[in-house]
């Protein structure tokens, strides 16, 4: 019984077959990247709708105040330590694309690279339960990955009792400041730029990308509840921070901003 003889690849049809192989890699990489990111950008929209929920049934539960921030700058996750009881879990104020283990409002105010401005939940300006698990005390305050819409808080001075005054005076849901509140913002994804505070070189030490987590965008928390991606350049339209128009996110929604925000 006799067989044909086997007739082996040539060198450059193995060539070929790699070269296309790498074409069809360098294609499709980029691709199934940006679905990983897109499908990393639904969940986050998913878990801010939820927050809102949360928010709303606080805000029912409160003669329609929003939760209380009190410390040197409103943070998220003190809101979030107040939400806790209608949310259950911490693991919606984490975005599933975020580098900040411990949560990027966390970062900003441990790792910053100029001082722990993180106070203890026990904080008079707090007010708290106590925990032991400094510095980031995560039984009480979630790992929290968005930052709050600092205009929705008056600066009360050193009328707390902590260790510096806070913002005590949340507006209500109900605030006659605010014209829209399917235009108001409450929360956004942190940092919406790294040209914020405490700067460049520090977030993008710490991962962060320049110009929002998602595709060069930001999720957005609004006051009624529902949430929506925004690009960078409609969340800042003048490309920084406190240009002085009332334009940009954090006005969005009052009854002083651009009329084109209310």
């Amino acid at each position: 019984m006799k067989y044909g003889k086997f007739k082996a690849f040539t060198l450059i049809e193995l060539l070929v077959v790699i070269a296309i192989i790498a074409i069809l890699a360098a294609i499709l990489f980029p691709v199934f990247a940006q679905a990983r990111e897109k499908a990393r950008q639904i969940t986050c929209v998913s878990n801010n709708k939820q927050l809102g929920l949360a928010l709303q049934q606080y805000c029912i539960d409160s003669d329609n105040l929003l939760p209380p921030a009190e410390s040197n700058n409103p943070s998220m996750y003190v809101v979030g330590a107040r939400l806790m009881p209608y949310i259950k879990t911490a693991a919606l104020f984490k975005c599933p694309s975020s580098p900040f283990v411990h949560g990027a409002r966390q970062f900003k105010q441990h790792d910053n690279g100029s001082g722990n401005y993180l106070l203890p939940p026990n904080d008079g300006c707090i007010g708290l339960p106590t925990s032991t698990q400094a510095p980031y005390y995560p039984d009480v305050y979630p790992p929290t990955d968005y930052d709050i819409n600092q205009s929705l808080y008056s600066w009360q001075g050193s009328s707390c009792t902590g260790a510096w005054g806070g913002f005590g005076a949340p507006e209500p849901l109900d605030s006659g400041k605010i014209s829209s509140a399917s235009k108001c913002v409450f929360s956004i994804d942190l940092p919406p730029a790294d040209f914020i505070w405490p700067g460049a070189a520090v977030w993008d030490a710490g991962g962060a990308k320049p110009k929002g987590r998602h595709s060069e965008g930001s999720v957005v928390l609004f006051m009624d509840g529902h949430a929506k991606w925004f690009q960078f350049s409609k969340l800042y339209p003048h490309g920084v921070e406190w240009s002085g128009n009332t334009d940009e996110w954090v006005c969005w929604g009052f009854e002083w901003a651009n009329p084109s925000v209310r």
